[in-house]
């Protein structure tokens, strides 16, 4: 014979197992969610910036050469 403790019990437990699949899945759906507009952001950023300005030194290195043994 099953007492009252016992379905109370298992009851507690299926209801915590779906508050923590619950909570996974929002966590993975925030997950996901972030990842998306950081994505849209550093590709927006990439498109926006000339590739051929970056890092470039503002002498050539002929002129930092002649510069150099002076």
């Amino acid at each position: 014979m099953q007492t009252v403790e016992g379905r109370v019990g298992g009851a507690m437990g299926v209801r915590v197992w779906r508050e923590l699949g619950q909570l996974a899945l929002e966590g993975l759906a925030i997950g996901v969610v972030f990842s998306v507009l950081l994505a849209a952001a550093v590709y927006m950023v990439a498109r926006n910036s000339h590739g051929d300005d970056f890092a470039a030194a503002p002498t050539s290195a002929t002129e930092i050469s002649a510069l150099t043994s002076n």
